[in-house]
């Protein structure tokens, strides 16, 4: 059968039941009489019946009863005459969607084309929901758009019935349309938020669904720009964004969800991934940097994004140790002429002696972190030699330099430093002990290129100071009272103290020389203590004796009385030796032996010759008896 033009735009034409002329008789088929029975009746039969009159039937209306009642007694094989009942119609659209669905509600129309019989149909959706019609006028047409399509498969049963209800033979059709005319629901979540910078890579879970008859998902597409990243056939799946962010802008990503047939959903948005780590660097100075020159220092971070933040910071310690803080709050902010990133920068210059330390950090707003230090010290000044001086001019028992290096030399920087005692090299902690004037010379060399150097002269001298008495001499016996003198053969050393028989006395330094004064008969010991500038000390005793007044004859006689005990001037200096030597036994320097073997000699000699000075004295003397 051929479709009418009506049907002309359609892509596709369905079914069409055709049935041979003569193969559908009235009486070659039995029914069941419940099946003349309407069930449901079609709504064109509650139009009005003038309405669908046949003009060849108002002809009719004119005829002669008797002739109708004529063909009424007719031959009953006159019926095998009758037009025989015309197939119905059908005509739809081909699916609009994919895999044989429908995503818009079919278009047709079931016509029924025969003058005999009736066309009916049954029609049942997605839902279980029914609906049922009949045709039985000759060309009458249902449209396909009044059937209650939902989507899943919604099923249309198509047969035809004679007058007397009977199905006619091979006239039954079935078409089932699947339908989903909804788009999938997706639901996406990008890791932390769709506004948070990623710092490696982001993650997109992406969810869909299709309804319960829906005809399910087919693909999840995800899409950076026109690049695809991954496809899945899963309802729900985990896409990896791995593409860098550029100028602070988020990567543009599209997911395009497709169900079976071809509904699609397109979501986008944009994820912000920054796997770089800022650039910080510090121009103008290298680490650990000495110099006596100011010096210009230059923070410069970079970064192809956005910035969290930029700081800078300076602390400075001054030669007495005193530290302050300094942060940097000016920066210059624009783009780098080669690179094109974001760039910030600020300059500073130091002057000031000290020991700086920089340090600088910059993020970005993944939380990628860059920090740079660099120490430079400024020194302008020579190092500080220390102790030397303290050497100058002094005495000393023996020289060692005992300081260690750092207590040597002071500078804010490393130096190196050498010593010379006598012009020849000196190393620290050695003892020398050669008495005498002597010269240090320490020189030092820092590693900002400063010098200085340090000289000091001083003695050594580890000899006791000697102390020397005037006007007394040991084991002397002086007359009546005596003046005495004390002084150190050096003066420059000092007398401590001078005690007499003991007791200190309070006796003042002048012209260099100590007086004492003595008037009280009786033995003396004097003691006296010295200490030279080197420290060394010496104690020196001596003992005399002071007598009372003489006569006027023991002053005559005391000439002969020595010469008679002491002889010739040989005898003289006998005594003489003999007292010297008790002074030094003072002085623990006599030998104990020697002198009591002079004594005893001595000791004879006096006896002796002063029996023979009585004999003279006796006979140089007046006769008593005479008186």
């Amino acid at each position: 059968m051929i479709i009418g033009s009506q049907f002309a735009d359609m892509s596709a034409v369905g079914s069409i039941v055709q049935a041979e002329a003569g193969d559908h008789r009235e009486a070659e088929k039995e029914t069941d009489p419940e099946e003349d029975k309407d069930e449901n009746k079609n709504p064109e039969e509650d139009k009005d019946p003038e309405e669908d009159k046949n003009p060849e039937e108002d002809k009719d209306e004119n005829k002669d009863p008797d002739k109708d009642s004529e063909k009424e007694d007719k031959d009953p094989e006159e019926d095998s005459e009758k037009e025989a009942i015309k197939p119905y119609q059908i005509v739809y659209n081909e699916p609009d969607g994919e895999n044989g669905y429908y995503i818009h509600r079919p278009d047709g129309r079931i016509t029924h084309m025969s003058k005999r019989g009736t066309t009916r149909y049954l029609f049942k959706n997605g839902n279980n929901e029914q609906q049922e019609g009949i045709l039985d006028r000759q060309n009458e047409s249902f449209l396909l758009k009044q059937l209650n399509f939902t989507d899943g498969g919604n099923e249309l049963r198509i047969w035809m019935e004679d007058e007397k209800g009977h199905r006619v033979e091979n006239s039954e059709s079935q078409k089932e349309f699947w339908l989903d005319s909804s788009k999938p629901v997706v639901h996406y979540e990008i890791t932390g938020g769709s506004e948070i910078w990623h710092k490696d890579i982001a993650e997109v879970r992406v969810e869909s669904s299709d309804g319960l008859n829906g005809s399910q998902i087919a693909e999840i597409i995800c899409k950076t720009g026109e690049k695809v990243i991954g496809k899945s056939n899963k309802e729900t799946e985990i896409f990896r964004m791995e593409e860098e962010s550029k100028n602070g802008e988020g990567i543009p990503v599209t997911f395009i969800v497709k169900d079976v047939a071809g509904n699609k959903t397109i979501v986008t948005d944009k994820v912000y991934i920054d796997r770089n780590v800022p650039e910080a660097v510090i121009q103008g100075v290298q680490d650990y940097m000495i110099t006596s020159k100011p010096v210009k220092v230059n923070y410069l971070a970079e970064e192809e994004n956005i910035f969290q933040v930029v700081q800078a910071h300076i602390s400075k310690e001054d030669i007495t140790g005193r530290k302050e803080e300094t942060e940097i709050t000016e920066w210059r902010i624009g783009k780098s002429d080669e690179s094109g990133k974001m760039r910030k920068e600020s300059s500073q210059t130091l002057t000031e002696d000290g020991i700086y330390k920089l340090r600088m950090n910059a993020a970005d707003m993944a939380g990628h972190e860059n920090q740079v230090e660099r120490q430079v010290i400024i020194d302008k000044e020579n190092p500080v030699i220390v102790h030397v001086d303290e050497l100058d001019g002094k005495y000393l028992k023996y020289f060692r330099w005992d300081y260690s290096a750092g207590e040597s030399v002071k500078d804010f920087t490393s130096y190196t430093y050498t010593m010379k005692l006598d012009d020849t090299v000196y190393r620290p902690g050695e003892k020398i002990e050669k008495e005498g004037m002597h010269t240090l010379v320490v020189e030092a060399v820092d590693s900002a290129g400063n010098k200085s150097d340090a000289k000091a002269r001083f003695t050594i001298d580890h000899t006791p100071p000697v102390i020397r008495f005037e006007n007394i001499r040991e084991g002397e016996s002086y007359e009546k009272e005596r003046k005495f003198y004390i002084r150190t053969e050096n003066p420059e050393d000092q007398i401590e103290y001078i005690k007499i028989n003991g007791a200190k006395q309070k006796s003042e330094k002048q012209k260099g020389l100590y007086e004492c004064k003595v008037d009280e008969a009786k033995a003396y010991e004097v003691e006296v203590k010295a200490k030279d500038l080197a420290g060394n000390e010496q104690i020196s005793r001596i003992g005399f004796q002071i007598e009372q007044e003489k006569t006027l004859l023991q002053k005559i006689t005391e000439p002969v009385k020595k010469y008679i005990f002491y002889g010739n001037e040989k005898a003289v200096k006998k005594e003489e030796q003999l007292k010297e030597e008790q002074m030094n036994k003072r002085n623990g320097k006599s030998i104990l032996c020697s002198g009591i073997m002079l004594t005893g000699m001595l000791t004879g000699i006096g006896f002796w010759k002063r029996e023979r000075l009585g004999n003279i004295l006796k006979k140089m003397q007046p006769d008593n008896k005479n008186k």
